[in-house]
């Protein structure tokens, strides 16, 4: 809700107003969305994941027990990042009104799919 307020609000908000309000919704997913399959990951920066990636790949390469399963997450992860700021460049580029909705949408979706449990009694 904050996203959209600050959204709708953006052409009449100091700079710094913005800046703020995207902060803490930025930590706010930092501390809602912490675990895929169990293993903790980052929502909001790529580093540590690109790291687990490359760890998990080296490790499998040296021989160690393990799956492809670990680091393709984060591999994934790295990639939907470096997608998601792709589209967030271009979009504030061309729809620089719009372009805050983007973000809102994903999350929500991902929320909503977080939220939704599949039914575990077959009713």
């Amino acid at each position: 809700m904050l996203l959209v307020a600050v959204g709708i609000l953006h052409n009449r908000l100091p700079d710094l107003a913005g800046t703020l309000g995207i902060s803490f919704v930025a930590a706010m997913q930092t501390a809602i969305f912490t675990k895929v399959e169990g293993i903790a990951y980052s929502s909001v920066m790529i580093t540590g994941n690109l790291r687990q990636a490359i760890e998990g790949l080296f490790a499998l390469m040296s021989g160690q027990r393990g799956s492809l399963r670990q680091p393709g997450i984060f591999a994934t992860l790295c990639a939907a990042f470096g997608t998601g700021a792709a589209v967030g460049a271009y979009a504030t580029k061309s729809i620089p009104d719009l372009a805050l909705g983007l973000p809102v949408v994903a999350l929500l979706i991902v929320l909503l799919c977080c939220e939704i449990r599949p039914n575990e009694e077959g009713i």
